[in-house]
């Protein structure tokens, strides 16, 4: 880990008072925004750069979603929402010669888990990312992966949560047609987006696709293939709709192995890990009715419906690795864990008035944990 050759003025202050190493010291300083705390540590601009890029557009709009759960009746939603990272603490670590780290890790925050929320919508696509990501670095060395997309002609909001149903009965009928034996794991992910092109004529109909990773035996290729025609055959079966006339599917190829990239392995997965549906697609400022509209067909949609699922070897992969509910579990520790012989400055921010402002920092020793998955 890069660190800071100077120590932080928040570091020099508590060494005045106490060792890091075996108390504690708190120093409070109320009210000031990121950008007043630059000048007290230049390392928190890593901090800074997230904050002001990541959690403040998506707090803001997870706001404007809590309006439209307000306007339509649904006020436990709304709350919920509301709240939802009300607060953020991120822990930088000190080393055993008190430099402390430049870069802070996000520990503890309250998020809501609404599956429509901006902001947690986020955190789980960064939290799927980082899980497919860790399953098939480690079965890598035994499997050949593929990138499937199945899509079905855009319907309406009315018949979209029907669409829905069928699509994941026919995914269901899908992965027991013996063509589907090759493949030995998956991991499959919905998408919803909405068309907002008012020159198309399929202008505010939803298309709902699947993204799906497959996980087949080295060989495939050479034995086994089943072509992109068949693919489309087999998901027209499986969803008895022969309108439907787009899958998609590549090979993964990791550039890191001297392949050309086609597509890069990390930005296919990026693809397959994004939200569910985009809050672009549902937040209009300025626009209510048509907010809440859509609002209210996504959330009757998505409504109890598992939006992840894994199979196979990716089934097991997941269990081995401890993994923890890709929708429902954690959304705060996503990657890199504390040491824990190690103390901590934690910078703790609270949202107010449209901005997020630093309310309290204190160090925390070694032993006393810092509610890092612990």
């Amino acid at each position: 880990m890069m660190q800071t050759k100077e120590k932080s003025p928040f570091m020099l202050a508590h060494e005045e008072g106490s060792n890091p190493a075996v108390g504690v010291s708190r120093q409070r300083h109320h009210s000031k925004t990121m950008t007043d705390c630059q000048s007290d540590n230049p390392s928190w601009k890593n901090t800074d750069a997230e904050i002001t890029k990541k959690f403040i557009p998506k707090k803001n709009n997870s706001l404007l979603l809590s309006e439209s759960y307000i306007r339509l009746g649904l006020e436990g939603k709304s709350h919920r929402v509301s709240e939802c990272g009300s607060y953020l603490e991120f822990a930088y670590e000190i080393s055993s010669d008190g430099v402390v780290s430049e870069n802070g890790k996000l520990h503890t925050a309250n998020f809501c888990r609404d599956r429509m929320c901006p902001m947690c919508s986020w955190r789980r696509s960064y939290k799927i990312f980082g899980q497919v990501s860790q399953i098939m670095e480690l079965i890598g060395n035994q499997y050949k992966f593929l990138f499937l997309t199945l899509t079905v002609p855009n319907c309406s909001g009315d018949d979209l949560s029907d669409t829905l149903d069928r699509m994941m009965i026919a995914y269901r009928k899908l992965i027991r047609y013996k063509d589907f034996k090759v493949v030995r794991g998956f991991f499959r992910a919905l998408e919803i987006t909405r068309n907002k092109d008012p020159q198309s004529k399929s202008f505010g109909t939803y298309h709902p696709h699947f993204h799906v990773v497959l996980a087949v035996p080295l060989s495939y290729g050479k034995k086994n293939y089943i072509s992109r025609n068949r693919w489309l055959e087999l998901w027209q079966r499986a969803m008895n709709d022969s309108s439907i006339t787009q899958v998609d599917i590549r090979v993964a190829r990791d550039k890191d192995n001297g392949v050309s990239s086609d597509p890069d392995l990390s930005s296919a997965v990026a693809e397959i890990a994004k939200y569910a549906v985009k809050d672009s697609d549902y937040i209009y400022p300025g626009q209510e009715e048509l907010t809440d509209q859509i609002v209210s067909t996504l959330t009757g949609a998505l409504h109890h419906r598992r939006l992840v699922a894994y199979g196979g070897v990716f089934q097991d992969a997941f269990e081995k690795l401890k993994l923890d509910d890709p929708e429902d579990g954690d959304l705060v520790h996503i990657n890199e864990k504390l040491n824990p012989a190690l103390a901590w400055l934690i910078v703790k921010f609270g949202w107010s008035c449209g901005t997020y402002k630093m309310t309290d920092t204190y160090i925390k020793t070694p032993g006393e944990g810092v509610n890092d998955g612990e």
